[in-house]
C-alpha cells in the first residue's frame, strides 16, 4: 500500500525506512522461528514417530554449527552442539525475517499470501537445495516423504507467522 505525503496534484509516494522494515522483518523472523519450532514439535507428537526421530542423523543446524566450530578449532559435542545448533537456527530464521521485511514493501508481488510463498521458497531453496548441497543433510531422495511434508508445513508456519508479525508491527507503528 502506498501512502501519499501530500494531497494531489503535489502528491508523492511516502517512502518507508528500509532499516525499519528490516527490523520489523527480523522481529517477524524471530517469532516465525519460535512458531516453526512449536509446529515441528507438534507434528512430531502427532505422528508418534519418536523412535524414528531418535535414529535420524543430527539436525542440519547442528551439523552447520559443528562444521563452523571445527573450522575455528573447537569441538562441539552433546549439549553444546545442540545449543550451537539452536543459535544457527534462530540466527537463520531471524536473518530471513529481516530479508522478508526488506522485500515486503519493495516487491510488487508481496500481497496477503507473501508469507506462504516466502515459507515455501525457504523450504525449496533452503531445505531441499542448499542444505543437501552444503552436505548438511542427505540428498532429498534419501529423506522420507513424511519428513519433507513436515518440514514444508513448518516452513509455511514460519512464513505466515513472519508475515503476520511484520504486518502487525507495521500497523502498530503507523
Amino acid at each position: 500500500m502506498i501512502r501519499w505525503s501530500r494531497l494531489r496534484p503535489f502528491a508523492r509516494p511516502e517512502k518507508r525506512s528500509l532499516l525499519q522494515d528490516i527490523l520489523m522483518g527480523a522481529a517477524g523472523g524471530a517469532l516465525g522461528t519460535f512458531a516453526m519450532n512449536q509446529a515441528q514439535a507438534l507434528i512430531a507428537r502427532l505422528s508418534e514417530s519418536k523412535e524414528q526421530d531418535d535414529s535420524q542423523q543430527e539436525p542440519a543446524t547442528e551439523v552447520a554449527a559443528r562444521k563452523a566450530a571445527e573450522g575455528a578449532g573447537v569441538k562441539l559435542e552433546g549439549e553444546r552442539k545442540k545449543q550451537a545448533g539452536n543459535v544457527v537456527h534462530w540466527s537463520y530464521g531471524t536473518l530471513w525475517g529481516a530479508v522478508h521485511g526488506a522485500l515486503h514493501e519493495r516487491v510488487p508481488l508481496a500481497g496477503k499470501l507473501f508469507g506462504v510463498g516466502f515459507g515455501l521458497g525457504l523450504f525449496l531453496i533452503g531445505d531441499e537445495l542448499a542444505v543437501p548441497l552444503l552436505r548438511l543433510a542427505p540428498p532429498p531422495q534419501k529423506v522420507p516423504a513424511k519428513s519433507h511434508l513436515s518440514a514444508l508445513a513448518a516452513h509455511i508456519v514460519y512464513g505466515t507467522t513472519a508475515e503476520g508479525t511484520y504486518r502487525l508491527v507495521r500497523r502498530a507503528l503507523a
